[in-house]
């Protein structure tokens, strides 16, 4: 008998008249991708944000501005120095939301996202609506956070909001996202005052 309590994993067996238990921990999943140093960026108030960010519901952040500002360098680098708190996991979805080809289907990264939590391939849902809602589910009251790159729409972004609990998700776009207001989201511009990319630098 195997039972999953978070990130803990509970296995049973009966070996004679003993019944052993063996108790282990699944990998945290950590997928933040190793980018140059960030500008200067203490100015923005973004460790406050994190560090007073509720913990009966999810946090949004969007930064905004022009591709070469720095936007996805300062996401990673932020959640790089936090990753104590999000003791549930942090993961990483590039939306696309620039690619001249049209941005990632979300029910994808939903996909992603779920193994990525060590949910089984046969309990994901092959619907969208399904798949969001398991997402959700799965992560009620975990300390996660997602860095959603390179978003185009608050559409994609709804997608990958967790559960209800201690989490936050960091959205990067050239857009401001205004609609994502609605759902009490920060919204901090990021522009090229902070930062000054060498060639092939991250945005």
């Amino acid at each position: 008998m195997e039972n999953v309590d978070g990130g803990k994993v509970v296995q049973a067996y009966e070996a004679g008249n003993i019944t052993v238990v063996n108790t282990y921990a699944r990998p945290r999943p950590i997928q933040l991708p190793e980018l140059p140093t960030p500008p200067p960026y203490s100015e923005l108030g973004l460790d406050t944000l994190l560090r007073e960010a509720p913990v009966d519901q999810s946090r949004v952040i969007v930064l905004h501005g022009p591709p070469g500002a720095g936007k996805t360098r300062i996401a990673a680098h932020l959640l790089h120095q936090h990753l104590d708190r999000y003791t549930d996991g942090i993961l990483f979805a590039d939306l696309q939301g620039s690619n001249a080809e049209g941005p990632s289907d979300p029910n994808e990264v939903l996909d992603r996202f779920l193994r990525a939590i060590h949910v089984g391939a046969d309990a994901i849902p092959a619907d969208f609506s399904a798949r969001s809602a398991a997402w959700r589910s799965y992560t009620y009251g975990r300390e996660v956070a997602v860095l959603a790159d390179d978003a185009v729409s608050a559409a994609q972004v709804h997608a990958l909001n967790p559960g209800r609990g201690p989490s936050v998700v960091i959205v990067t776009a050239r857009a401001p996202l205004l609609s994502l207001r609605l759902d009490g989201a920060d919204h901090i511009e990021i522009h090229h005052a902070h930062a000054r990319p060498g060639p092939g630098s991250a945005s």
